[in-house]
């Protein structure tokens, strides 16, 4: 049974991507809170962004997609249940934000840095992490990266190490409990959720869903 409107919380895929792709220095201060460097201003930022790339093939709808003046995406998907197959969506979704890039004879070098970023109230990797990052390396020499500048982020609120800052931990303990705690960059989070849920042209569009 869907949800009331005013029952929508962060991790409901409407309200997350409302609350974000309409304030973009909130989702600019998360992904700098999340990636640890400073994002640049946003050339687009967009909700459920469509991409299929031939007629017959499967399809993507990424929930926030946004690009920066530095030449970086940024996927940002709230997954709120287990998926056994989450790491090979991962890599569906970058090889379809690669596809959506680069046009045909164009050089692999217009390829751009990319972030696919996954925040689950889960332990994707039953690990006890927080945070999880993957990047392409080397097996036989560890400290050799691939340099391919695609990046997956698993953000997992059900995290028991210490791994990650206190603002990280509000945020992702606010995500599964609705309190903001003492991070500003959370407080503005949940007011502009609470903000969210007494936009009327909102409440009718997710009603006619």
């Amino acid at each position: 049974m869907a949800k009331k409107y005013e029952e929508l919380d962060f991790t409901d895929d409407f309200m997350f991507c409302k609350v974000l792709t309409n304030n973009p220095e909130l989702c600019r201060e998360l992904l700098e809170l999340i990636i640890g460097r400073k994002v640049g201003e946003f050339l687009q930022i967009e909700k459920q962004k469509q991409i299929e790339i031939t007629a017959d093939g499967k399809g993507i709808r990424f929930d926030v997609y946004s690009e920066d003046d530095r030449n970086v995406i940024y996927d940002c998907e709230m997954q709120t249940t287990a998926n056994r197959n989450l790491p090979k969506r991962a890599r569906y979704y970058q090889g379809m934000i690669d596809l959506n890039l680069i046009e045909r004879g164009e050089d692999y070098s217009s390829l751009k840095r990319s972030y696919v970023i996954f925040l689950c109230p889960f332990d994707a990797f039953d690990r006890g992490l927080h945070k999880y990052t993957f990047t392409n390396r080397c097996e036989e020499l560890p400290e050799l990266l691939l340099g391919d500048e695609a990046t997956k982020i698993f953000l997992c609120a059900d995290g028991k190490a210490d791994d990650v800052s206190e603002e990280m931990k509000e945020f992702l303990q606010w995500m599964v409990t609705g309190h903001p705690g003492n991070s500003n960059l959370v407080k503005s989070l949940d007011d502009a959720v609470q903000k969210a849920r007494d936009h009327e042209k909102w409440r009718l569009e997710y009603m006619t869903l």
